[in-house]
């Protein structure tokens, strides 16, 4: 959805590929609730906090460090144009740049946080997330607290936006910040202890909510109106929360197949990867003879290949690396634990 947008694959299909190509931006929502069901599902399996922050972060900063670097390198060289956000923010790929990056915190900064890739400011919202969720998951283990905790969030995001606006004349310092995303992660460890506690059980009108949520999943593709990041967002929650194998193999299958599995394991490379190769190419002039479904063809092929290899070189051995490091942590404090309990039963 991202790569689609940021090529502009079906504007010339008229007001639906209008609507198939701007709908990309919303995969932001879809990430979000995914990344909420993800945090409470691998702090469920780990023992304690700190072997499930380690798998979590050692999943996702070694390849963020290393294309951040590559951005500020390729961008101070000139080997390709600054991204619009940078210009149009008036900062630079300087070492104040790349170090706020580095730290995690560059959504303090709205003209940093998303200069030097045009996508990366999901990451830090990610990461906060990461740190700040697991401590406020028994929020989300009910429908009733899921929406109490999420209100607080959108309030705050309201009252705040309203205070870039005044200040900045822009909402861009909240719209980039974790505050205004983090009811989206509620509801994804929602969707999971959901699921969980249905795990065995029959879901009244379940086949009522799996059909909302594909049509609310589907309805914004082919048309354009206020709120489709929500019906995405919602249609996510709803699926995650639901759908299961045994009630709908068919729906589960299509989501299952080698292709999709595939572009799921390099997502994550394909998502920080795909603007530098968009660069690159319009670079060495490739764009000014080729438009819409053809662009994106030969942009997401050429992603795929590279991200592919940065899989394979980067993200799996970092990832098994992670879970390596997370397992002897949890496998010393249960052995420790054993230990103590049995020094209090002599």
């Amino acid at each position: 959805m991202v790569v689609i947008i940021h090529t502009g694959a079906f504007l010339g299909w008229g007001e639906i590929g209008a609507a198939m190509t701007s709908v990309g931006k919303y995969g932001v929502d879809i990430f979000f609730v995914i990344s909420g069901f993800t945090i409470a599902k691998t702090f469920g399996d780990a023992n304690s906090y700190r072997p499930y922050l380690i798998r979590r972060l050692m999943r996702i900063l070694p390849l963020y460090y290393l294309i951040i670097t590559m951005a500020v390198l390729i961008i101070y060289a000139g080997f390709i144009s600054p991204s619009s956000w940078m210009e149009e923010l008036n900062s630079a790929p300087d070492l104040y740049n790349w170090l706020l990056h580095l730290s995690m915190f560059s959504f303090l900064d709205f003209r940093i946080t998303n200069s030097l890739l045009g996508v990366e400011w999901t990451i830090s919202v990610e990461v906060f997330w990461y740190l700040v969720l697991p401590p406020f998951l028994f929020m989300a283990r009910t429908l009733k607290g899921t929406f109490a905790v999420s209100l607080v969030l959108l309030v705050a995001t309201a009252f705040l936006t309203y205070l870039s606006k005044k200040i900045f004349g822009t909402s861009l310092p909240v719209k980039w910040t974790p505050i205004a995303h983090g009811h989206l992660f509620f509801f994804g460890a929602w969707a999971y202890f959901f699921r969980i506690r249905s795990k065995d059980q029959i879901v009244k009108y379940e086949g009522l909510l799996i059909l909302t949520a594909l049509i609310l999943f589907g309805l914004p593709f082919v048309l354009k109106f206020g709120g489709r990041g929500e019906a995405l967002a919602i249609a996510t929650i709803i699926l995650l929360a639901v759908l299961k194998k045994q009630n709908c193999p068919n729906i589960c299958g299509v989501l299952s197949v080698k292709p999709m599995l595939f572009l799921g394991s390099i997502s994550y490379s394909i998502y920080l990867i795909h603007p530098l190769v968009i660069a690159g190419l319009e670079q060495i002039g490739l764009v000014k003879s080729l438009t819409g479904i053809t662009w994106f063809l030969l942009v997401f092929l050429t992603v795929v290949v590279i991200s592919f290899f940065s899989y394979m070189v980067i993200e799996r051995p970092t990832n098994n690396l992670g879970r390596a490091l997370a397992g002897g942590l949890s496998s010393k404090k249960t052995q420790n634990n054993a230990a103590a309990s049995s020094r209090d039963t002599q």
